[in-house]
């Protein structure tokens, strides 16, 4: 019994502890307009290159990688919402119909 008020004071300290640390990782995360603003013009920059090689019907593997690249620091880095992951699903399939090639 004399146990039990330590490891509850320790199970309560750890959770504010967890709270006052996930508060300061979420106000860091905050949105600027800048950020906003990266995001969409590589959204828009994403869209135009994948709809020139759709209508083009061909994508070299240089071009595919460039997308790719661009496509992660969008998705991955920059917090994208997924709206371009069916352009590169399509970008993957007319290299592999153009070249025979997978990736």
């Amino acid at each position: 019994m004399e146990y039990l008020v330590p490891i509850v004071c320790a199970i309560i300290g750890s959770g504010a502890a967890t709270a006052i640390v996930t508060a300061i990782i979420n106000a860091k995360k905050k949105e600027t307009g800048e950020s906003q603003g990266i995001r969409w013009l590589m959204q828009d920059r994403l869209e135009q290159q994948a709809l020139k090689h759709i209508d083009r019907g061909f994508i070299s593997y240089e071009d595919l990688r460039n997308w790719t690249r661009g496509h992660y620091i969008y998705h991955d880095l920059l917090g994208g919402n997924g709206d371009l992951n069916t352009l590169k699903e399509t970008l993957h399939n007319l290299y592999k119909e153009s070249s025979g090639k997978e990736i």
